[in-house]
This record gives C-alpha cells, sequence and structure tokens, in this order.
C-alpha cells in the first residue's frame, strides 16, 4: 500500500545498455567525471552503478575529492551521526545534487523507499523549489552500513569516489513533482499536502 501516495517510478530495464555503461566506467579514471555519451537518461547509468556495487552522494559542490565523515541526522530524523551519508538509489541523489542550496542553509524534506520493481518519493524544498547544476558521486561500497528502515547508508570512514556524473535539474525526474514549505513546517504537514498534492 502507499498510504502517503509517494510517486512511484518504475526500476528501469537497463540490460540492453550494461555494454555500453560498462565501458563509460571503464574509461573513467578514478576520481574523474564521466563523460557521458549515452543515449539515455542519466539516472538509469547511476542504476546500473548501484547494480554494479556502487553507492551514490549528490551534492551542489561539483569538485569532492574525498568526502570526510560529518555531523549530522540519519534518515529517520533520529540519531546523529558522524559519518559519509549515501544511498543505493540511483533518482535520490539527483534531488540532493540539483536542489539549489548555493545561498545559504535551506531546509529539505525528502523520502525514498523500494517497493517491489520500483521506488517511491517525496521531495520538498523550503521557499519556492528551485534547481541548480550538480554532481553525482559513485562511492565504494565497502565500508557503509545501512541505516534500518531507509534507502540510506553510513560510513563512518572517510571515502575517496571511483567516479562522478554531472546532472543539471533536467536529470531529475520529479523536478516537477517537488513541493515546496515553510520554515517551522513540520514534516508531517508536508508529508500531507504532498499526499493531497497540494502544493
Amino acid at each position: 500500500m502507499n498510504l502517503w501516495r509517494l510517486h512511484h517510478v518504475p526500476f528501469p530495464d537497463v540490460s540492453k545498455h550494461e555494454d555500453e555503461f560498462n565501458a563509460l566506467v571503464d574509461a573513467t579514471a578514478n576520481g574523474d567525471a564521466v563523460d557521458y555519451t549515452a543515449g539515455v537518461q542519466r539516472w538509469w547509468f547511476l542504476h546500473h552503478l548501484i547494480r554494479r556495487g556502487y553507492l551514490l552522494h549528490g551534492s551542489n559542490n561539483t569538485g569532492i575529492e574525498e568526502f570526510e565523515p560529518r555531523g549530522n541526522f540519519d534518515a529517520h530524523n533520529v540519531r546523529h551521526v558522524e559519518g559519509v551519508f549515501a544511498s543505493d538509489d540511483a533518482i535520490w541523489p539527483i534531488y540532493f545534487a540539483t536542489a539549489d542550496r548555493t545561498g545559504g542553509r535551506r531546509g529539505l524534506i525528502n523520502w525514498c523507499e523500494h517497493a517491489g520493481s520500483g521506488a517511491r518519493y517525496l521531495f520538498a524544498l523550503e521557499g519556492e523549489p528551485s534547481f541548480v547544476d550538480g554532481m553525482v558521486y559513485a562511492l565504494p561500497s565497502e565500508t557503509f552500513e545501512a541505516t534500518p528502515g531507509s534507502r540510506e547508508l553510513v560510513s563512518l570512514l572517510a571515502v575517496r569516489p571511483r567516479l562522478r556524473v554531472a546532472v543539471s535539474p533536467d536529470d531529475f525526474p520529479l523536478r516537477d513533482q517537488t513541493i515546496g514549505f515553510r520554515r517551522g513546517e513540520s514534516v508531517r504537514r508536508v508529508a500531507i499536502r504532498h499526499a493531497l498534492r497540494i502544493k
């Protein structure tokens, strides 16, 4: 059941593109940006990277060479963790990469869950939603542990990216379904407005 009416996106069938995607990975030196030439959406390539065992981290910062543990709350906003955060979902990191936070601190409310053959999402931004170009980093998964009940994983150790993928607002499939919210508005209220499709 999908009581909160999260937006559903089926997982793509990337089997026809595996050779092309693998060639892009193999042609990219450690830490470099992929020269993305495939003719399909970039989040399909990100989905392929997850299938190859990588985890993903999205950021407005396009030049990160190493991720160091930093203090933040987990996906449930309960446990404070000093770690590096990543996901095993292909679309969630694009939200973090393209949600415009260039002007300073800005609230984010979001959720991702996998159900059957697809994923479900809620995306919201404080104020009027706006988006910028960003970067999604593919990280080796060996030092990461899962956050229970979430698609978020955390490494307590520093991590260097295997490669990075430049993304633009057009690469975020749910950009037009992202809603705004006021500072101080509760997560529950935002979730209800999202379920009722009230922007």
